[in-house]
């Protein structure tokens, strides 16, 4: 008997967005409602919490959706306070709490002939976690936007009783991630109830602990089995941006890398924390010590038919087993504490550069796609550098040699070992993927000199990102970018 959550709206259009803003989200995601029911609940609850957890286990739910609607000729608009108490400049006097001279905010919209979307899983929850989730649905005032006003109610329905898809309702169903016609929907996960909570301590957001999931629209191609995504080694990436304009030659990377990890380290000196206990961060590991470390690395523009391979931000890999203390601290002095990260020291600039975080979807402090977390995190099953790696050791003088060599280097990275590997003696396999000449593969003088290639990966099951490779992956080379990734972003 399948379990439904139907969402009434009380007015005929959706009110959200997609992560860049420049369309209305549709369908709705499952993860929206997910997050909603975890907003409402009690966190000491143990039995709230077992219901939310029953919820993330199950498979991602099948959306239904009206059969007509359609994108909004113009975005709903308005002016929003800023709750703002100190000023640079004086207030106007007709917009208290706003910015003077200020443009009302835009949010894209879709217009409804039915105004109702439900969520279908096909698993039934048993009596008490059935009451629980009704409990809960009836907390939650609105949907989408706060201003996208609803009603929630969950039902338990015969196979036989199910609204037919036809000229009033559209299903998006679950689909492989080699099926055509797919979107991808964020949609709960296990252990997506404690990320969410971690992250509302430590003043995250919850997009950022999203994940997407292929979906595609029943009749087109029919569902097929679904592919387990693989989780790499690093569970965040936070990314920061250099100001507009601005870039760096690629052979900088890891002298970039290098001051990024130093930066870093400074920030956590100044704010108390005892730097030397923390492996992850200076990476010097006893023999033998297996935990993961941070990975410091520099983002280029490559994937895009003009891309230039020159490093546009740079970014810092969480490792998945960080002590969670750590990681609290980490995040506190990159994004909060004293503002945060907001000036680094590069090379062949005699002062600082700004930088600015740039967060999952972020168009105001970055309209480059190469900087954003997600470029560089989708799950894929295919893996193209877009800095060269540099090998692990030297490969033996057989015919596949190197391709082993780098297989190797995977599952020393905390991968899969991946189904294929392709290795290219000169250039790349993305648009703009730079090869670095020698001193820009060693970053300290007098090391071993190891050979560097662009690589392919593929996979038998999509890898979650950052895909970083090889023995200066810590530094960004071996930098990866997933195949989902479509030329023509930037």
């Amino acid at each position: 008997m399948p379990f439904r959550i139907d969402v009434h709206l009380l007015d005929s259009s959706y009110q959200a967005s997609t992560l860049d803003r420049s369309a209305a989200e549709w369908p709705p995601h499952p993860f929206r409602l997910f997050c909603a029911l975890v907003s409402v609940a009690d966190a000491n609850d143990p039995v709230q919490d077992a219901a939310l957890m029953w919820l993330e286990e199950q498979l991602p739910p099948t959306v239904r959706v009206p059969a007509r609607s359609v994108e909004a000729a113009e975005p709903r608009q308005a002016w929003v306070a800023t709750n703002a108490v100190e000023r640079k400049k004086p207030a106007h006097a007709v917009l208290p709490g706003r910015i003077a001279g200020g443009q009302p905010k835009h949010w894209p919209q879709r217009n409804l002939a039915e105004p109702m979307v439900s969520f279908i899983w096909p698993q039934c929850p048993s009596p008490g976690i059935y009451a629980v989730l009704q409990l809960l649905l009836s907390r939650i005032g609105y949907f989408g936007r706060a201003t996208g006003h609803a009603q929630l109610n969950a039902t338990m329905v015969d196979a036989e009783q199910q609204m037919p898809v036809g000229d009033r309702w559209r299903e998006w169903s679950p689909a492989a991630r080699g099926a055509k016609h797919v979107e991808f929907l964020r949609a709960p996960y296990q252990g997506l109830l404690d990320r969410l909570r971690r992250a509302h301590d430590e003043g995250q957001r919850a997009f950022q602990q999203a994940r997407p999931h292929p979906y595609q629209l029943v009749g087109i191609e029919r569902e097929a089995p679904k592919a387990k995504v693989v989780d790499g080694p690093y569970a965040d990436l936070l990314t920061f941006a250099f100001p507009s304009g601005f870039s760096l030659d690629p052979a900088l990377t890891l002298a970039v890398a290098s001051s990024l990890r130093s930066k870093v380290s400074g920030m956590l000196c100044a704010a108390g924390h005892d730097v030397d206990s923390m492996i992850a961060v200076h990476g010097h590991k006893p023999t033998g010590d297996e935990r993961g470390v941070c990975a410091f690395m520099a983002m280029p523009f490559v994937g895009h038919r003009h891309a230039d391979g020159r490093l546009r931000g740079v970014g810092v890999a969480l490792p998945r087993d960080l002590d969670p203390a750590h990681r609290k601290a980490l995040l506190a002095v990159l994004l909060r504490l004293g503002g945060g990260l907001r000036k680094l020291s590069v090379p062949t600039v005699s002062r600082p550069v700004p930088v600015a975080y740039v967060s999952a979807g972020d168009t105001v402090q970055s309209a480059l796609k190469a900087v954003r977390s997600e470029r560089w995190t989708t799950p894929s099953t295919q893996w193209s550098t877009a800095l060269p790696m540099v090998l692990d050791r030297f490969p033996k003088r057989t015919r596949d040699g190197i391709e082993v060599s780098v297989a190797t280097s995977c599952v020393l990275a905390g991968f899969p070992e991946p189904r294929s590997v392709e290795v290219l003696h000169r250039g790349a396999y993305l648009p703009g993927a730079p090869d670095l000449p020698a001193y820009a593969l060693r970053r300290k003088s007098g090391e071993r000199p190891l050979l560097s290639r662009h690589v392919r990966l593929r996979f038998s099951e999509p890898v979650t990102g950052p895909v970083v490779l090889g023995s200066k992956k810590n530094y960004g080379l071996g930098l990866c970018v997933p195949a989902l990734a479509r030329e023509g972003t930037t």
